[in-house]
């Protein structure tokens, strides 16, 4: 190599080294030099969205561009909403974020394994003004992840202006398959909201709004409060994000079908399964599918909430109403097998024979808390230290206190080893595949199980009811070797 060759090529290198500080020591040259498959600009900034009739409501919202790269990796959002990323397993993108607001913000990619770097953590929150650029290498296998910002103390107001955007993962083994999609797969995004008489949000106004957490009085999917769409005499894959602060639900079919689950956040199931209903917490995300090829042209079917408890005097409401248009003209064959997940044992487990237990539980003057613990950034207790490579099994305990909490594990998925159920759980919640949130009823006991195999690093573990998150239920852990 030419001695000018040899300068620009290790000076290029030492660069790249320095930005990208999670890199590991035995990486080859030529990991350190491939290139981003895309690149991609994302802004929060304050805007004014037409959503109701009449005033424009002041929203926080994320807008986004290609730089460089092909244009579908970015979707245009609908309504408040951020554009959706649509990426494949093993592919690398960088975005450069910029903070417009008046106050600080990261973003924390949901679901996705990736360095403490590339996480969101609060500490790496940036100020008005400032840009902070992820290097985001796909691990994760399909599925549907999203992305939210996750200052300490704000990511429920920002959350609920607007700031949350869809993040769609492919790779060979969904493809394979078949699935419904194009026109036939579609989203949605749940979030409910409150407004006040001149259409602007009504968020966190007393003490009772954080300790149950905000819900709203109108809900909005996909950012719109339009909930009805026409469809074909045939199946479709609907896939559902819970993106509201505090509000969960409970789905089932008007029409009485089992609702037809083939996928929860980490991707597929391994197959389909049918459930009367299905629970629904923030922060989760379930995959559907339905078939309307036995309905005629002009008939309604609604995905209803009905209430968490039986013969509870709460009323069912629609979530959202299907309305049969016009015949079907293609057909679809399920899949006996939709992929493999191979369960992780529980003797993998270091510590098989003492699980680390998270007593979930409100206290005085503090509020919902872990251990009876608020958020104590960087202070990591010796019980909330991994080693990098280890497998462990944790416990999230709520045998004394009464409300659902979907508790949250950043970092790679989990699996759910085992829920002791409380008077609520049993049948209505469904624990299997991948997840990264788990919705944990009130005198449950529930027992996962996870990998802390590829970075080491502090992340977050927290409940996602995002008051809770915000104001005490919330505690860093940390990888090292």
């Amino acid at each position: 190599m030419k001695r000018r060759q040899f300068i620009k090529t290790t000076a290029g290198a030492a660069t790249i080294l320095s930005y990208s500080p999670f890199l590991k020591a035995n990486e080859t040259i030529d990991k350190v030099f491939q290139t981003f498959d895309a690149e991609i600009n994302l802004t929060a900034s304050p805007m004014e969205v037409s959503l109701l009739p009449g005033n424009k409501t002041n929203m926080l919202c994320l807008n986004g561009s290609v730089v460089k790269g092909d244009s579908h990796f970015l979707k245009s959002s609908q309504g408040y909403l951020g554009p959706s990323f649509e990426v494949r397993r093993g592919e690398r993108i960088k975005v450069n974020f910029k903070n417009n607001l008046s106050e600080a913000s990261i973003i924390h990619w949901h679901g996705l394994d990736l360095p403490e770097a590339q996480d969101g953590h609060p500490s790496y929150a940036i100020e008005p003004n400032e840009s902070y650029t992820y290097d985001l290498e796909i691990h994760n296998r399909a599925g549907l992840y999203w992305y939210h910002p996750h200052p300490h103390g704000r990511t429920g107001y920002q959350v609920y202006h607007g700031m949350a955007g869809l993040f769609v993962v492919r790779d060979n083994e969904e493809d394979k398959l078949n699935l419904p999609a194009q026109e036939n797969e579609l989203f949605f995004v749940l979030q409910d909201r409150h407004f006040d008489e001149n259409n602007q949000l009504i968020y966190v106004q007393s003490g009772h709004d954080i300790m149950m957490g905000k819900v709203g009085d109108k809900l909005l999917v996909n950012g719109s409060l339009d909930r009805e769409r026409k469809v074909a005499k045939e199946a479709y894959r609907l896939r559902f994000l819970n993106g509201g602060n505090a509000l969960t639900y409970r789905l089932q079919w008007s029409d009485g079908k089992p609702v037809k689950l083939i996928g929860t956040d980490g991707g597929l199931l391994e197959e389909l399964t049918d459930r009367d209903s299905v629970l629904f917490s923030p922060g989760e995300r379930i995959d559907l599918l339905v078939d309307f090829s036995d309905k005629n042209i002009g008939d309604e079917v609604e995905l209803q909430s009905i209430p968490l408890v039986d013969n509870s005097s709460s009323q069912p409401f629609t979530v959202y109403k299907f309305k049969i248009t016009k015949e079907g003209v293609k057909n679809f064959d399920m899949p006996t097998q939709l992929s493999v997940i191979k369960k992780i044992e529980s003797n993998e487990a270091v510590n098989i024979d003492s699980p680390k237990v998270f007593k979930l539980a409100p206290k005085a003057g503090v509020g919902w808390t872990i251990d009876d613990l608020g958020y104590e950034m960087n202070n990591i207790r010796p019980k909330e230290r991994v080693k990098l490579g280890t497998t462990e099994i944790w416990e999230f305990d709520l045998t004394n206190a009464g409300m659902v909490h979907p508790m949250h594990i950043h970092g790679s998925q989990f699996q759910v080893l085992e829920r002791i159920p409380g008077p609520y759980s049993k049948d209505i919640v469904f624990d299997g595949g991948w997840k990264d949130t788990v919705a944990v009823l009130p005198g449950d006991r529930v027992r996962i199980i996870k990998r802390f195999h590829d970075f080491e690093g502090k992340f977050l573990f927290h409940c996602h009811i995002l008051e809770h998150e915000d104001h005490s239920m919330m505690r860093d852990f940390l990888v090292e070797k």
